[in-house]
């Protein structure tokens, strides 16, 4: 049997470039940075790597309103998709890295579960067209609604605001996965855990006392221990946001399955990195549960929402 020689890098360079048919894939990743000086302006560079691979940097396409400034960061050439997809994830944490150990921001920014997108380099893009608009609401109607919040509204919570606040700025986040997360995670302020009753109290003290006596028990997690037989006698975040919107929400029962199924798959996400079932689309579980919590600060503060929840 003849086992294949490793190429050099520049062998696989010149395979790649001399040869694109044996080499037909590539991954591509696109960012957001604050400024184009935060990577030194870039403009249709072209870099070898060590494995022979050859990244392109090129200026990306954005919307007229959006700030900063998009690249895209690509690498060719493949001869299996699945290398071009490991080699995606390497450029991902490369591009990562770079941010942080010089110290500017930047945002991946992608609809799936990879940052990176594999493509086939012999295989044209067609024909692309491109259109922007801007919906949004006339000045009278905008003044009119805060004229009326800041005079009407109570003092404010300080709970409500916060809630409010993460809520509001999810909206600006680009990718659906940080979007759902963002909505998701506004509810949690307003999830202050309740005691569970005496029952609970005597169990958990039942417990303590076994754990004083216990002298096998390393001082290390002792404490640790501690806290979370401590945290037993409450409510889980889960359970406060189940009570909560129940009783802030009782006319609306889809409220409470559209809130609690959220916070599963935010649980997902946060454990796994993904939903359990990958097909998801976060963008609908997203504007669900964002009418869920809408209706929820209408109800809180006493006021009638003016766009309806498909807005």
């Amino acid at each position: 049997m003849t086992v294949s020689k490793s190429k050099s890098p520049d062998e696989e360079r010149a395979i790649i470039l001399q040869q694109p048919t044996k080499r037909p894939y590539g991954a591509r990743v696109r960012v957001h940075v604050q400024t184009a000086a935060s990577v030194g302006r870039m403009d249709g560079e072209s870099v070898p790597l060590s494995t022979g691979a050859v990244m392109t940097i090129a200026p990306a396409r954005q919307a007229p309103w959006e700030g900063g400034k998009k690249y895209t960061f690509s690498l060719e050439g493949f001869a299996t998709a699945t290398a071009a997809e490991l080699a995606g994830r390497q450029l991902t944490q490369s591009l990562l890295w770079t941010a942080v150990s010089l110290n500017f921001a930047l945002r991946l920014e992608y609809t799936g579960y990879e940052s990176a997108a594999v493509f086939e380099r012999n295989r044209s893009d067609g024909i692309r067209e491109e259109a922007y608009c801007e919906v949004g609401w006339p000045k009278e109607t905008v003044l009119r609604e805060m004229q009326e919040a800041y005079g009407r509204l109570a003092e404010p919570d300080a709970r409500i605001l916060l809630s409010m606040e993460i809520f509001t700025a999810a909206r600006m986040e680009a990718r659906q996965r940080a979007r759902f997360l963002a909505v998701v995670s506004a509810l949690e302020p307003l999830a202050s855990g309740e005691k569970l009753g005496p029952e609970a109290d005597a169990f958990v003290g039942q417990c303590m006392q076994l754990l004083k006596a216990n002298a096998t028990v390393s001082r290390d997690i002792r404490p640790s221990l501690e806290g979370r037989l401590r945290h037993l006698s409450e409510e889980s975040i889960r359970q406060a946001l189940r009570r909560v919107v129940r009783t802030t929400l009782p006319g609306r029962p889809d409220a409470f399955e559209i809130v609690d199924r959220a916070y599963d798959l935010r649980s997902q996400i946060i454990h796994y990195g993904r939903p359990n079932d990958p097909d998801v689309d976060l963008e609908l579980e997203a504007r669900a549960v964002s009418g869920a919590v809408r209706a929820f600060y209408a109800s809180v503060l006493g006021r009638t929402l003016v766009a309806s929840e498909a807005g």
